[in-house]
Formats: C-alpha cells, sequence, structure tokens
C-alpha cells in the first residue's frame, strides 16, 4: 500500500472507530510527546492492524473490550466500547463480551468495566442493554 493510500485508511478507519470519543483515543496526547512517532503508530493502529478483513470490525471491537477488560485498562476500554458500538456491536453483545471475562479476570474487573460501559451508554445517550 502507498503512503497516500495508507494514509487515506488511517484517517477513515479512525474516524469510524473513534469518532464518538471525547478527547480522542490516544492519538492528541502521542503527537505532543512525538509527533512523528505518533503518526507511525496511528499508521499501523488505524491503517494497517484495525483495517485488515481477517475478521469484521465488530468481531475486533469485542475482542479488544474482552481483553482490556480483563487487563482492566480502563481508558483504552472506553475508547474501545465506544468503537464497538460505532461499528454495529449490540449494546447487549458488549455487555455479555465483559460478563464473560469474569472466568479469566474475576469480577473487580467485570464491575469496573460495566462501570465505565453504564458511563459509555449515559455519554451516547443509550439505554442499558436490559432496559432498551
Amino acid at each position: 500500500m502507498d503512503e497516500a493510500t495508507l494514509r487515506d485508511v488511517t484517517k477513515k478507519t479512525a474516524a469510524m472507530l473513534f469518532h464518538t470519543v471525547k478527547g480522542g483515543a490516544g492519538y492528541d496526547l502521542w503527537k505532543r510527546f512525538d509527533k512523528e512517532l505518533a503518526r507511525e503508530l496511528s499508521m499501523f493502529f488505524a491503517g494497517k492492524l484495525y483495517s485488515r478483513g481477517v475478521i469484521s470490525q465488530t468481531q475486533r471491537e469485542l475482542c479488544a473490550v474482552a481483553a482490556l477488560t480483563v487487563l482492566n485498562r480502563s481508558d483504552e476500554l472506553r475508547a474501545h466500547i465506544h468503537a464497538a458500538l460505532n461499528v454495529g456491536a449490540a449494546r447487549r453483545e458488549v455487555s455479555e463480551v465483559i460478563m464473560q471475562q469474569v472466568t479469566y479476570g474475576g469480577m473487580p474487573v467485570v464491575v469496573e468495566a460495566l462501570k465505565i460501559y453504564a458511563e459509555v451508554l449515559k455519554e451516547r445517550g443509550e439505554p442499558f442493554p436490559a432496559e432498551g
């Protein structure tokens, strides 16, 4: 893929995934430390990794939600819950993926992830899965 195409794919993928994330998904912070490295990281993640066609964007984001729940990475989890919803994951699918992580990370990380999910739903003006 040439540089211009990679830039275009990067911008489109990042916008599709993270357009609803207030404050962005990290790129603006990265740029404050190293603009060139931030650009390279963004082009790798959004332009290459997140745009691969092997699995769907919905599957990819549900995987991210699962992993970030178990790792207890709240800021990244918030961004990827937004992304999962932005690419068509059902609210109930997101909550189920989080709940399933009790086996791997325990109830404390599931409770924390559900709190973050509740905040995301509030930000988006969407109901809880069992309420709407």
